[in-house]
């Protein structure tokens, strides 16, 4: 059959009609099934089921004209084959088509995505961040503390799993349907809105969005007083929770909060906004200082300002004992405070296990840590510490596992990824080392950590032509990264005509702790000790791991009683006495242990 006598055919036998109209039908069907079906609590698959036998359904009912012919006597079969192969080869086509959409867009065939989940939680939400409608950018932290604010009252919510901050951020100025962001972050549900602030006046819209349809569920606008913003992200956590409650059976939060003082509120803010860009830790404490002066019964910023001071050793250039000792005092005494105003609060825990870690009182950490854990399952920021301080004393094994859980949880958490990464070294796991190192470049490409990653775990195993070759690409890519390391590899490698007083700037200048690797490649048990003495009680956690973790150097020193004395000097022991022995170390009677035995022989 030529083609004008073939489409004269569609024409007779009313192809065309019959598609155009099953297509009218379908398309309604598939409206009215979006709407239905989340309605009745249906699963998300089942709305793509139905989609893709409406879509099977086509192909069907135009074989199903052409084959079949209507005449005055009925509905009769067409005996006549002309074109009928290619009309079945096209619906054969559309048929394939329809299959390679339905399973091509399950979650398990796509790519691209971190740690994107298979299935969504029925009892999970997002709150995206909320945009600055005040026309200051230099208000940003106002919007995004009241959508971290906000995430916290919800994340209290009983049975409703609320994506991490660090994930939702992601996703901030990016626009994008809410329902691909939604399959990125696998939940069900999404909070987004905005927040207009003048003066003591701020307005907030806030809606809830279901994420299999794009559907809105309930949205309202607020008029406060900045006063009252306790009382509003309370109300407003109660109408989502409300809104959720006949689909989830979730409750409302129970507990109100106490009005706070809006310069103080400000201050808090403001000091978490800047220790969140961990780039001027000072300031973040200044402005946390300012919130407590100002509102000294504000829990919240005693918890926040004694985090900061932890994180500001890591932060501090040329690290002495006296201004180590200065910020754990700080530390301390924050978290005590926030430990006598609100005793049960997740940050509060969290910032009591800082300070036991910081006194090497381990086991009391890691009950702090499953404390605040167990307060709130979303807060990614202690997961990251609980699996940092079983790195410390070498339950290897247990750190990875929260650290795969961290991820899980917050997947665009660099700071988690580097969990992953350290304790994939201390186990020569490569794999999960470059897989590690592959995700903090895309998450936070800056950071020195993911630069220099695949560097330290070379020099962690002596491995020089290694080391030289991760040294060579830091130098073209990362070039003010990449000073110290020219220096302090050559040394760590005995190579010749190193210049001791560039050494020595080196060893100043290199991140708080990463010289260490360096002095245990070198096996120089007395220069490290002296450098460890120099860097204060937060890096001196590491003092065991890095030795554990540098296979056969580091092993080897752990043997020597100048290291020996400094392992106990740091409370290990202790630990391992309450919680167990890692591989490689053991008891000797009541009072003393070994450590750096053969791995395989235990001898």
């Amino acid at each position: 059959m030529n083609p004008g006598n073939f489409f004269a055919e569609l024409k007779r036998r009313k192809v065309f009609k019959v598609g155009a109209a099953y297509l009218v039908v379908a398309w309604l069907a598939v409206q009215a099934a979006s709407i239905g079906f989340p309605a009745f609590d249906a699963p998300p698959w089942a709305l793509r089921v139905f989609i893709l036998i409406a879509l099977l359904g086509f192909p069907i009912a135009v074989v199903m004209a052409w084959v079949f012919d209507i005449t005055r006597e009925g509905v009769k079969l067409d005996s006549r084959a002309s074109g009928s192969k290619g009309l079945f080869a096209v619906a054969a086509l559309l048929v394939v088509l329809a299959l390679g959409w339905y399973f091509y867009g399950q979650p398990s065939f796509r790519k691209g995505d971190v740690a994107t989940p298979s299935v969504a939680d029925r009892n999970s939400i997002a709150v995206l961040p909320f945009a600055n409608m005040s026309g200051k950018p230099g208000e940003d932290y106002f919007s995004d503390g009241m959508t971290e604010e906000l995430l916290n009252v919800l994340a209290k919510v009983p049975q409703l799993k609320v994506v991490a901050r660090t994930s939702v951020f992601q996703f901030k100025d990016k626009g994008g349907d809410i329902r691909e962001i939604g399959r990125k972050l696998g939940v069900t549900n999404i909070v987004e809105g905005s927040v207009r602030r003048d003066g003591p006046e701020v307005r907030i819209t806030a809606q809830l969005v279901r994420v299999a349809d794009g559907f809105h569920i309930w949205s309202e606008t607020y008029d406060r007083k900045l006063e009252s913003v306790f009382a509003l992200q309370d109300e407003i956590a109660r109408r989502i929770a409300a809104a959720l409650k006949l689909s989830l059976g979730v409750s409302a939060p129970v507990a109100a909060r106490a009005p706070i003082d809006p310069e103080a509120y400000d201050e808090f803010l403001k000091g978490r906004a800047v220790f969140r860009q961990r780039t001027d830790l000072p300031s973040a404490i200044a402005h946390l200082k300012a919130a407590v002066a100002k509102a000294p019964e504000f829990a919240a910023a005693w918890s926040s300002l004694s985090l900061a001071y932890e994180v500001s050793f890591w932060y501090t250039a040329h690290m002495t004992p006296a201004v180590g000792a200065e910020l754990l005092a700080g530390q301390t005494a924050a978290a005590e405070r926030a430990a006598a105003l609100e005793p049960d609060a997740a940050t509060t825990e969290h910032a009591l296990g800082n300070v036991a870690r910081a006194r090497f009182h381990y086991a009391d950490a890691e009950r702090h840590y499953l404390r605040a854990m167990q307060i709130d399952p979303s807060y990614s920021d202690v997961r990251e510490d609980y699996s940092e301080v079983l790195y410390e004393v070498g339950r290897l094994e247990d750190s990875m596992r929260a650290g795969r859980q961290l991820v899980t949880l917050d997947p665009y958490f660099g700071i988690g990824w580097n969990r992953i990464l350290r304790t994939a070294m201390a186990l020569d796991r490569r794999a999960e080392v470059e897989e590690a190192v592959r995700q903090m470049r895309a998450i936070s490409p800056d950071n020195f950590i993911s630069k220099l990653g695949l560097l330290d775990y070379a020099v962690a195993y002596g491995r020089a032509d290694e080391a030289r070759a991760e040294l060579a690409e830091i130098v073209t890519r990362w070039p003010k990264d990449a000073v110290f390391a020219q220096q302090l590899l050559p040394w760590a490698l005995a190579e010749a005509g190193i210049d001791q007083g560039r050494l020595r700037a080196a060893i100043a200048d290199a991140p708080p702790g990463e010289a260490a690797g360096y002095f245990i490649a070198r096996q120089d048990i007395d220069g490290l000790n002296a450098y460890i003495d120099t860097l204060g009680a937060i890096p001196q956690q590491y003092y065991f791991i890095d030795l554990y973790g540098s296979k056969p150097m580091g092993q080897a020193m752990l043997r020597d009683p100048r290291v020996k004395a400094m392992v106990a000097r740091f409370g290990l022991p202790a630990y391992w006495r309450e919680k167990g022995w890692p591989v490689g170390c053991r008891p000797l009677g009541e009072t003393d242990f070994e450590c750096g035995l053969d791995m395989t022989s235990g001898k």
